[in-house]
């Protein structure tokens, strides 16, 4: 890497990871502790751990953009090539100018026909 410039970097959120996977998991563990019925007590773990997991990927969907920009340098921009694809639909093609008209064949080339 280049050498290291103080810049700002956007850091991931955090808090956001706690406050969306510990209050599934303490629920996980309530569950745990009162030892409900089997059929409940399945249930329940499953959507526990359906959350935990959910609220994760949501979490690093949403910091994508902040885990990436944290192995860049200020050098970055000069050795990474962007290539930008427009997603608009272009315009219609106009029909081309006519070119020069056809020259007209001699009259010679035709044979006259008289009836």
């Amino acid at each position: 890497m280049c050498a290291t410039n103080p810049r700002v970097i956007e850091r991931p959120a955090w808090g956001w990871l706690y406050g969306a996977v510990l209050p599934p998991l303490a629920g996980l563990a309530i569950v745990e502790a009162t030892s409900p019925p089997n059929v409940l007590r399945t249930v329940l773990r499953s959507v526990l751990a359906m959350t935990v997991l959910i609220g994760m990927a949501l979490w690093v969907r949403a910091n994508r953009a902040a885990f990436d920009l944290q192995d860049w340098c200020e050098c970055a921009a000069s050795t990474v090539t962007v290539r930008v694809v427009e997603s608009r639909r272009p315009e219609a093609a106009r029909a081309p100018a006519p070119l020069d008209p056809l020259p007209t064949p001699p009259a010679r080339d035709y044979e006259v026909v008289r009836r």
